[in-house]
This record gives structure tokens, sequence and C-alpha cells, in this order.
């Protein structure tokens, strides 16, 4: 294994998540336009999701000792997206997930 394996597959993940983000903009912006009733109730649904799944990585420990502090800094990031995502859309905000 090369010794810069383990910051690429950092660096890696990173434009992953950056890429996912402005995708996730994009498209909360495009659904708006088309219908802004199904756009907000697809939102609500994938942020319901994502709470669901953060409170199973906390309750099943999933993540070790680490889970609640690990699933809670993904909430926020997640919660900070979809407001921006949101807001910048014309959708009503959503609940926070963490």
């Amino acid at each position: 294994m090369r010794d810069d394996a383990p910051t690429e597959a950092r660096a890696a993940e990173r434009l992953a998540h950056h890429l996912l983000e402005e995708a996730y903009r994009d498209l909360a912006a495009v659904l708006r336009g088309v219908d802004a009733r199904a756009a907000a109730g697809l939102f609500h649904a994938i942020e319901a999701r994502t709470a669901d799944a953060l409170r199973a990585i906390v309750a099943e420990g999933s993540e070790g000792t680490a889970s609640t502090r690990i699933a809670r800094d993904a909430g926020n990031a997640l919660s900070d997206l979809f407001e921006d995502a949101h807001r910048q859309a014309g959708i009503p905000a959503p609940r926070r997930v963490a």
C-alpha cells in the first residue's frame, strides 16, 4: 500500500461530498421550479430518512464509542446543507436532523 493512499482516499471523500452537496442544491432548485409541492414532499422524505439513519447509528453504536459524536457531526453538516438548499430553492426550511 502506498504511503499517500489514506490521504488520497480522504481527498476523494471530500470531493465526492462537495459534488453531492452541489448536486443536492441544484436538484432542489430544479424540482422547486417544476413542482414546488412535490419537491417539498420529496425533500421531507429524504431528510426524514437521513434522521432515521443517524438515530440508528446512535442506537446501534455501529461506529463504536464515537457513534453519537459521528452521527451528530454528520447530522449538523447535513442539516446545514438541507437548510441552504431549501433557502436557495425557496422551499420551506426542514427541521434539523441533528
